[in-house]
């Protein structure tokens, strides 16, 4: 029996393709239910009967793919559209759940910090103290635009940017003492006055001065998540983040990593163990191998390459839709946007297919039905194996789960999976925090 146990946070977009570009075909799927509340509300139960640490939402701030001159193929095939703020749609589950941490997605370089720490304070009190924040520095151009923004500095600079954003998050957060709120209806006095704080921060990117209108929350502050793949995004995580999102497929490319960051975060200061670290996997599983091949390979059949070409078209940076399917990936051509808008290009190139490089194609039918996440297919058994040798192999605190075909994925996994965890003594029966802080530090 394991003595140290996992964390488990799931992934999720408020869009009809949550990890698996084809899945939203699938006549189980909740795809049907994009808009509304429900769904959300059914997913986050399930999440919290698999007493997961959390939940957060990846986000994105316009419409993939389209242009002036182009209709967008993202539309069209129910590709990694984000459709709703993650905000709202995160109270709604809040009100449905009572452990559950709650993330949300939001760009340092195109939010104001004033905006983010009252977003984050508001939900920290409604959830009752379980709001997270996942940290994203930059943004594509397509973004930049809708928001009639100037084009984004370096990825450097960005994160140099995002520092400055978080310094004042936290001075604003910070503007009101726990005990300030006094609330005696007898003597007219609603709040200390001398317990609220102006607050004013100046540095050389962000400058601000006034205070908070929202009182201090539950936690003080969200949960700070990150996923940087770059050095200096990787850098920012060791100062910042108490979960690191990454994806990485070879095990000893994970262990490197998880190695070098745990050294980078007590580089800091800081306990290396307040910083769980959690590559993200998906799972087929099943009550045998074939049964969970087989769903696998039922979703699979759904996926339109053309899907996955438009994905790898923000990755490259250009659009390469029309590029030959078969050409290497290391000789596909790269346009100057490519790296600095989404760090999981550095990754793309370290993808192997049974041992060798992939295609173009190969690569599009990966990204349209992983993500380029790690796929474990088999048992309960089989699946918790390499969950298990990778945690204790010192490679990973924990998981982002993913699920492909929703919400039948996630049930499988709460449903099959979780038990076997607990069975082998690698993960909690019962919450024993009051905050997600609480519980991913328990």
């Amino acid at each position: 029996m394991s003595t140290r146990q996992m964390h488990l946070v799931g992934h999720l977009l408020t869009g009809p393709s949550l990890h698996h570009a084809g899945a939203w075909r699938h006549p189980d799927s909740d795809a049907h239910l994009v808009l509304d509340p429900s769904r959300y509300e059914n997913l986050a139960r399930i999440y919290e009967r698999g007493l997961f640490d959390g939940v957060f939402i990846v986000d994105g701030m316009n419409l993939p793919g389209l242009s002036e001159d182009r209709v967008s193929l993202e539309v069209e095939y129910g590709t990694l559209m984000m459709m709703m703020d993650p905000i709202p749609v995160l109270a709604q589950m809040a009100r449905v759940t009572r452990h559950l941490g709650l993330s949300a997605t939001m760009v340092t370089s195109v939010t104001p910090p004033y905006q983010i720490a009252r977003q984050f304070a508001t939900l920290d009190h409604l959830s009752g103290g379980r709001a997270g924040w996942n940290i994203v520095t930059g943004a594509s151009p397509a973004v930049t635009d809708n928001f009639g923004l100037a084009a984004l500095p370096p990825a450097s600079e960005r994160y140099d940017h995002a520092d400055e954003v978080l310094e004042a998050c936290i001075a604003l957060w910070n503007t009101w003492d726990r005990d300030a709120l006094e609330i005696d209806r007898a003597s007219g006095r609603f709040a200390d006055p001398s317990k609220v704080h102006y607050v004013k921060y100046e540095g050389e990117r962000v400058r601000l001065k006034g205070g908070l209108v929202t009182p201090r929350s539950p936690q003080g502050r969200p949960v700070f998540m990150q996923a940087g793949a770059s050095e200096r995004g990787r850098e920012f995580a060791a100062r910042w983040a108490e979960i690191v999102f990454t994806i990485r497929n070879d095990k000893a490319a994970l262990k490197e990593f998880y190695d070098e960051t745990k050294g980078a975060v007590e580089g800091f200061g800081r306990d290396p163990a307040a910083c769980a670290i959690l590559p993200s996997i998906e799972t087929f599983v099943a009550e045998s191998e074939a049964q969970a091949k087989e769903k696998a390979a039922e979703l699979d059949e759904l996926v339109i390459e053309r899907s996955g070409l438009t994905v790898l078209s923000s990755i490259f940076g250009r659009d390469v839709t029309s590029d030959p399917v078969d050409t290497p990936v290391s000789e596909v051509e790269v346009g100057p946007a490519g790296p600095n808008v989404m760090g999981v290009y550095q990754n793309v190139l370290t993808v192997r297919i049974e041992g060798r490089e992939p295609t173009l194609g190969e690569l599009a039918h990966l990204q349209a039905s992983t993500h380029l996440s790690p796929r474990f297919v088999g048992t309960p058994e089989m699946v918790v194996d390499q969950m298990q040798d990778r945690f204790e192999s010192g490679c990973c605190d924990g998981f982002i789960v993913t699920h492909a075909l929703s919400p039948r994925s996630l049930d499988d996994f709460v449903d099959l999976v979780v038990p076997e965890l607990q069975r082998r003594g690698l993960f909690r029966k019962e919450y024993t925090g009051r905050t997600f802080r609480e519980n991913l530090q328990g």
